[in-house]
This record gives structure tokens, C-alpha cells and sequence, in this order.
């Protein structure tokens, strides 16, 4: 018996990694603060990224469904999710890009050589605005807003089959 309650902390342990294994796995995993589904976009008013003197708000926001992609030049994830991105620009889906602790010289390069797949992106650099408001806490995070300006999906992180997660959704979307 007594040698059964030393491996208990060990059971123990090993069932709570176990647990944030599959979360940190699951690319849906959205802390209840953090998710958006079914709320309006949040009203902003921030600088255009390729265009600083621009200021971009709610309504400069796509008026069909898209997806609002949240990333940095030194994300190494959205370096890889940039691919899947362009891909889907060349498909006509509308994507804005929102900046995550980036300095706009730094994103400007990074949009040079990955190549831009956004309609536009909002220099969040300076306020946070968004990134506090939407409560982000990683890049990449995606969210698919309809054409009534409701987040209707989200995603934190990687996911190579973010084109199969968002295609089926965007099209539910644009047909309602």
C-alpha cells in the first residue's frame, strides 16, 4: 500500500501533462476570455500599415465575410502559415492582417519577402488597441468574420489545415 502512494505524485504529474498536451494541440483551444464567437468586431481607428498617414476603422473592414490574420515578422509560425495564406488570396478570399508587437519596418519587410496576401493590415504597433481589446496572446490567430461584421470562428496558432478549417465556414458564410 505504502509503495502505491509513492507513485501517486508521479500519476499525478503525468495526467496534468498529459491534459495541457492536448490542449496546447487543439488548435481551437480559446480561453473563455478570449473568445470572440458570435460578438461584434470591435469598433478601432488605427494606422493603415503600408500607408501611415491611412487610418483604418470598423468600416474599412471587408463588407463580405473574411478572415482577420493576426501575425509578426518574428513569428516563426506565420512564417509558415504565410504560404496557406497567399493561396487563399489567389482563391479571392478577402484576409486583413492585424500586426502583433510588431514595428511597422520590420512588418513592411517581412510583407516584401513573403509576399502581402492581405487586402490591407492595421499597424497595431503603437496602441495595442486590438491586440488588447481581442485579448490576443499569440500570433498567428485567425478569425472569420461574416459580412455583418460578427466573428463566427476562431483559431490560435499554427495549423498546416488552415485552408481545410476556413474554406468550408467562408463559404457557409458567403452563401447566407
Amino acid at each position: 500500500m505504502r509503495k502505491t502512494l509513492l507513485f501517486l505524485p508521479l500519476a499525478l504529474l503525468l495526467v496534468a501533462v498529459a491534459f495541457l498536451v492536448v490542449q496546447l494541440k487543439n488548435p481551437d483551444s480559446v480561453s473563455p476570455s478570449e473568445d470572440w464567437r458570435g460578438k461584434p468586431f470591435p469598433e478601432f481607428s488605427l494606422p493603415h500599415l503600408t500607408d501611415p498617414h491611412a487610418t483604418l476603422t470598423k468600416n474599412s473592414l471587408p463588407k463580405e465575410p473574411f478572415i482577420l490574420n493576426v501575425w509578426a515578422s518574428w513569428c516563426t509560425w506565420c512564417i509558415k502559415e504565410f504560404p496557406i495564406l497567399l493561396e487563399l488570396q489567389k482563391q479571392g478570399v478577402q484576409i486583413v492582417g492585424l500586426t502583433y508587437s510588431d514595428r511597422p519596418d520590420n512588418a513592411l519587410e517581412a510583407l516584401q519577402k513573403w509576399g502581402d496576401p492581405f487586402v490591407f493590415s492595421i499597424d497595431d504597433y503603437q496602441r495595442g488597441f486590438l491586440i488588447q481589446t481581442l485579448k490576443v496572446s499569440s500570433a498567428p490567430s485567425s478569425y472569420l468574420i461574416d459580412k455583418k461584421g460578427v466573428i463566427r470562428y476562431q483559431q490560435k496558432g499554427y495549423n498546416p489545415d488552415f485552408a481545410k478549417d476556413f474554406l468550408p465556414k467562408l463559404e457557409e458564410l458567403r452563401k447566407e
